[in-house]
C-alpha cells in the first residue's frame, strides 16, 4: 500500500473497538485494558476531545486521542501500527492535533509516556517535547511515567 494514501481524519463512533484494541495492544501491553471501547467511544462523542484516525482505505494504523482544556491540551494516546512506523504517520497524527490546539489558542501540550519507552521519548524530544518529571507508579502502579510538555506558541516548552 502507497502511504501517500493514508488518510488522516476525526474518528467515528464505529471505530471505537478497532482504537481500543489497537490501544491494549501497543500502549498498554501488560497492564489492566483502561481505554475500552466505551471509554474510547465517549472521548469520540465528547466536544472536548478530539480522536483522530489514520487508515489505508479502511486499514486502521493508527490513532490519537487529545483533551483540549481552557489553556493546555493533553495527548492521552498516540499510536501508529508496528509495520507502519517511521513512514511519517505519528508526526502527521501530532500535527494534526497540535494544529487544533494552536487554532483554539492553547498555551502547552503535555502528555505521560512510560519511562522505558525510549522510541517514545525521542520521538515527542523531536518534536519539540522536554522532560518535566517523573511520576512514580503512574501506569497502575507496575511502572513510572515520564511527563513531557511543549509550548505551543513558541515551540518549546517553558516551566
Amino acid at each position: 500500500m502507497d502511504i501517500k494514501q493514508t488518510e488522516v481524519v476525526l474518528a467515528h463512533i464505529d471505530d471505537s473497538y478497532k482504537i481500543a484494541t489497537m490501544s491494549r495492544e501497543i500502549i498498554e501491553q501488560g497492564l489492566q485494558w483502561s481505554w475500552t471501547p466505551e471509554r474510547v467511544g465517549r472521548c469520540i462523542l465528547s466536544p472536548e476531545i478530539n480522536v483522530i484516525t489514520a487508515k489505508i482505505d479502511s486499514d486502521l494504523i493508527g490513532f490519537g486521542i487529545m483533551f483540549y482544556g481552557n489553556t493546555k491540551a493533553h495527548l492521552n494516546l498516540l499510536a501508529v501500527d508496528a509495520n507502519w512506523r517511521s513512514h511519517g504517520i505519528g508526526h502527521r497524527m501530532l500535527d494534526w492535533l497540535e494544529m487544533c490546539a494552536k487554532t483554539a489558542g492553547l498555551e502547552s501540550c503535555q502528555l505521560e509516556l512510560r519511562e522505558s519507552n525510549q522510541k517514545a521519548r525521542k520521538f515527542y524530544t523531536d518534536h519539540g517535547y522536554s522532560e518535566t518529571e517523573r511520576v512514580h507508579g503512574y501506569y497502575q502502579q507496575q511502572e513510572n511515567a515520564i511527563r513531557m510538555a511543549r509550548n505551543l506558541r513558541e515551540g518549546h516548552f517553558e516551566s
